[in-house]
């Protein structure tokens, strides 16, 4: 397939760029023309990406999301290599296992915000420093979860409240930057069988649980990284120009 234009000229930062929704968004964009940084804490999984997409136009960021320092470092790296940054897909999340609300500890509790919310903000702060100084705008997106919208069951606490606090963030984010022409907006997947998700046999459950009980949507169907993808790919084009602070769900019905 030829390559396509409508990203020509385009850079792009990814979290989560080494599986899932991140990577497989990294690879939409870059099969039409953007230029695309991948970040992610899986230094392997971050060198199969690159060499999907092409070393000429794809660079590996490893980093913690934890830490700020890295971030930093991650979108001077990124300018160095490419020049600007047009794009800031924040896509990559975090739930521990021991995340009910009568287990979690306060250090599980600040790991899941740091990479849920704190490390996007971060993001967002430095590279909308970035866009402002290139004066074009810019475009940024925000992957919650519908956990952050709905509690039913027994939910994960920390991980429900950082993905609901991130569309807040989003709210604030797309106030502040508005007057400079870049968007900030949400997406916010249901039940979605990433790679990771297929690898620890989870694909016969998500297919049951989003049919009946409380995890049901109105499709009846599980999202794959590609649905949540095409919803992002939209969120970056210029057709998108009057949308920002909006939270947008991409879930088949999920929280209805």
């Amino acid at each position: 397939m030829a390559e396509q234009s409508t990203f020509a000229g385009k850079v792009a930062l990814v979290t989560g760029g080494a599986s899932g929704m991140g990577r497989s968004t990294a690879q939409i964009l870059a099969a039409e023309g953007a230029k695309v940084a991948l970040l992610d804490r899986d230094a392997a999984g971050l060198e199969e990406a690159v060499a999907e997409i092409g070393a000429d136009k794809a660079l590996a960021l490893p980093a913690d999301l934890t830490q700020s320092e890295t971030l930093d470092a991650a979108v001077a790296r990124t300018l160095e290599r490419f020049g600007r940054i047009d794009i800031l897909l924040n896509v990559a999340g975090y739930r521990d296992q021991k995340d009910a609300l009568d287990l979690v500890d306060s250090e599980v509790w600040a790991r899941t915000f740091a990479i849920n919310c704190t490390g996007p903000a971060r993001l967002i702060q430095k590279v909308g420093e970035a866009m402002i100084a290139q004066g074009e705008g810019g475009k940024i997106v925000n992957v919650s979860s519908s956990s952050g919208f709905r509690a039913i069951g027994n939910p994960p606490a920390a991980y429900s409240c950082a993905k609901a606090a991130i569309a807040q963030l989003t709210r604030v984010a797309a106030a502040a930057l508005g007057p400079h022409d870049i968007n900030v907006n949400t997406v916010v997947p249901g039940p979605t069988l990433t790679a990771m998700a297929a690898r620890a046999g989870m694909s016969d459950k998500l297919a049951e649980i989003v049919k009946s009980g409380p995890m049901q949507n109105l499709l009846g169907r599980v999202s794959m990284p590609e649905d949540v993808a095409a919803l992002i790919r939209f969120l970056c084009l210029s057709d998108s120009r009057q949308m920002t602070g909006q939270t947008l769900h991409v879930s088949a019905g999920n929280i209805v």
